[in-house]
């Protein structure tokens, strides 16, 4: 097999990875399982120079450019020079000149490169006239759209997306590839019991969770707003994210609690690791998220594994696994949130039913070991774009 390379902007391993950077491991990790020579590559100003072996993977670290800090890397662009013909070029995220280093680097070298946006190019994001949406878009148009345009191949998480990138005039070979999940951990009921006795609850409460990063686009108001919606049924919120990070909106939160009368019932857990996680899963009734824009949320795929019942706005784009019964999907706001909440707080055999199909659905679809072998064959398949 060829090197493959997955270059991607400012990553860091463990816990303190995003989604994307996770998604990047999880994708490696699998193909190195079949027996891939896999790297990534990421631009770091305090480990240059340096490797990380991550869960057997490595993890190169390139000097930053001063004047651009993360965004570009020099160094990093002189190791692809070093690369053989043969070597896959696979990098992530879009608004940064790291793409566009590794785009020039391809062309220069002959090299195949794919790209992965991961939903961050959905025309909503960038749809108003702010100066930032503004900004995007010229972005789009005079660099990373050509860029793309040049490449092996664009990966798209679902068939809304690879719609949305020819929409932008994305002529490049687009294909649908998910993101994976590895199966989940959950902890036992007595553990998820624990967990609500910490905040006065026991087995008889019902109890929503919302796990993530804590941001605008994350929609935590309508929840909230959803949960006021439910007073008849007093179900409970357990909130897991920092909401300090961005600390005006978790402020903003934390008053819509009070005004909502909802202070009882909304309960913050803070971060989470991987074992406090699995007493969440054990602890929760159903999972909710109200992402006004979602790539495909781990988080999400997460919960599923976990064999909780998800209720999702439409801009989670998770629209195939709500075809195959495998979640709830309801539009954007609190009444179409509370809509589909209710019937699974008052039905707890049709909520673990549907816990069951999320679960199956998501080790069927979201397996990263096939996941992975596909990528393989579509790197291998496609041509050197000019």
């Amino acid at each position: 097999m060829p090197p493959i390379r997955h270059i991607v902007y400012e990553c860091l391993p463990g816990a303190y990875a995003g989604g994307v950077q996770k998604m990047v491991f999880e994708l490696a990790s699998a193909q190195r399982r079949l027996g891939a020579d896999v790297e990534i590559w990421t631009p770091n100003a305090l480990r240059a120079g340096s490797t990380e072996n991550f869960d057997e993977l490595p993890i190169r670290y390139f000097a930053s450019n001063p004047l651009m800090g993360l965004a570009r890397s020099y160094r990093l662009r002189e190791e692809i020079a070093t690369l053989p013909k043969t070597a896959i070029l696979h990098a992530h995220n879009t608004f940064n000149p790291l793409n566009l280093q590794v785009g020039n680097a391809a062309a220069e070298h002959g090299l195949k490169a794919f790209y992965h946006p991961h939903g961050a190019l959905d025309p909503a994001l960038f749809c108003d006239w702010s100066p930032k949406s503004l900004k995007k878009r010229l972005y789009i148009r005079a660099l990373s759209g050509p860029n793309l345009n040049r490449s092996a191949g664009v990966f798209a998480l679902t068939p809304l997306e690879r719609n949305q990138l020819i929409t932008l005039g994305v002529t490049a070979p687009i294909h649908v590839v998910p993101n994976g999940i590895r199966p989940v951990t959950v902890a036992s009921l007595e553990q998820g019991l624990a967990l609500r006795r910490q905040y006065g609850l026991d087995a008889s409460d019902r109890v929503m969770l919302f796990i993530g990063r804590i941001t605008p686009k994350k929609r935590l108001e309508d929840i909230i707003q959803a949960l006021s919606l439910l007073g008849a049924s007093a179900p409970h919120l357990f909130i897991a994210g920092s909401p300090e990070i961005e600390s005006a909106y978790g402020e903003s939160l934390f008053r819509m609690v009070r005004e909502c009368g909802c202070a009882a019932r909304v309960h913050w857990l803070g971060f989470l690791d991987e074992a406090a996680k699995a007493a969440a899963y054990a602890a929760a009734d159903v999972f909710v998220h109200a992402s006004e824009s979602e790539g495909m949320a781990l988080a999400i795929l997460e919960a599923m594994s976990a064999g909780l019942p998800v209720v999702a706005t439409r801009g989670c784009y998770m629209t195939e696994a709500a075809a195959s019964h495998a979640l709830v999907q309801c539009e954007q706001g609190a009444s179409a949130l509370a809509a589909g909440l209710a019937p699974l707080l008052a039905d707890r055999p049709a909520a673990r039913a549907l816990g069951v199909a999320a679960q199956a659905h998501a080790h069927h679809v979201h397996d990263w070991e096939a996941l992975a072998r596909a990528t393989l064959r579509l790197y291998a398949e496609a041509p050197v774009r000019a």
